[in-house]
């Protein structure tokens, strides 16, 4: 029987859900700032942890300062692995890369815009099905529902910047 539990701090919501295996998933939603603190979040102590960033929202600098010092401190004693990394989380992630941590990044999203619908998309990306592209620095080809080819909606530079730092590779 999985157990659910929900913890809010200010602008953040925290769900953490007991998985199999000593495993805890944990949804993340809301804005990372200056009241995000590292000791008052109560996570149950597991051997790994999957962390769903798809709902973080906004993250200020201290509020950067302060995930980086959680995610160390995880990464200490637990495999972390993030998936649905917000396009929020990955513009931080280039800024400043050592908020990863040792954790794991299996899935992000990316912006994409559909020209044929007029659309701004957030598009998850897959590391493991996408990572030749990624490796290049290069956003994958993606195709939208209207059938239309989406257009990559940030500077593949900038965005790609620190990719090899998110999936893992040296």
């Amino acid at each position: 029987m999985t157990q659910s539990r929900t913890y809010k701090y200010d602008n953040l919501q925290i769900r953490i859900e007991e998985g199999g295996q000593s495993t805890l998933m944990v949804w993340f939603d809301g804005e990372i700032h200056e009241n995000f603190k590292t000791q008052q979040v109560a996570l149950p102590p597991a051997e790994s942890y999957i962390m769903n960033l798809s709902g973080l929202r906004s993250i200020n600098s201290l509020g950067i300062r302060e995930w980086s010092q959680f995610m160390y401190q995880l990464t200490q004693k637990a495999q972390v692995t993030l998936e649905e990394c917000s396009v929020v989380f990955i513009d931080q992630v280039n800024i400043v890369p050592q908020i990863l941590a040792q954790a794991k990044v299996i899935s992000f999203f990316a912006p994409y815009f559909c020209p044929q619908c007029n659309l701004e998309l957030s598009c998850k990306l897959s590391v493991a099905h996408h990572k030749k592209a990624l490796l290049k620095k290069r956003a994958p080809q993606i195709i939208h529902s209207c059938g239309a080819e989406l257009q990559f909606d940030a500077l593949e530079e900038s965005y790609f910047l620190n990719i090899d730092k998110l999936i893992g590779e040296k």
